[in-house]
């Protein structure tokens, strides 16, 4: 099941939030089954809310992401197998737009909490990185 709402507050500012659910999967008879210990478990629950921000002279986004544990296997053998933790990871950013919108600096952040986040098993672990962004608008 998955909700989701969108909404634009003005012509400035976006709002967004959604949510899903998922059940364990049911593993069905079978005379071929597939093995148990190879399904993948997703996060029975997801969350994320946020909001966009932009003006003739300033840009910025935050935003909030939750998730339940998982469990991953692969094509690899099941000492690869194992469960994600449960996570939840702020993002921000924000920015200035000069000479009348043809140059803008903007300042991302992902991870703001510095949470150790790993979203599969194969993955990296994620902590908190900035990033400095120029744009430049070509005529």
């Amino acid at each position: 099941m998955e909700l989701s709402i969108d909404h634009r507050v003005n012509d400035q500012l976006t709002a967004f939030g959604n949510y899903s659910w998922q059940a364990e999967p049911t593993v069905l008879e079978s005379p071929t089954p597939y093995p148990a210990v190879e399904l993948a478990l997703p996060p029975t629950n997801r969350f994320n809310a946020g909001f966009t921000f932009e003006d003739p002279r300033f840009l910025g986004s935050a935003s909030v992401n939750y998730s339940d544990q998982a469990f991953w296997s692969d094509v690899l053998t099941s000492p690869y197998h194992g469960l994600t933790d449960a996570y939840t990871m702020v993002n921000g950013s924000f920015g200035v737009k000069w000479s009348g919108g043809k140059v803008t600096t903007l300042v991302r952040a992902t991870n703001l909490l510095n949470q150790e986040i790993q979203q599969h098993v194969f993955g990296d672990i994620m902590k908190a990185s900035v990033v400095g962004e120029v744009r430049f608008k070509l005529p």
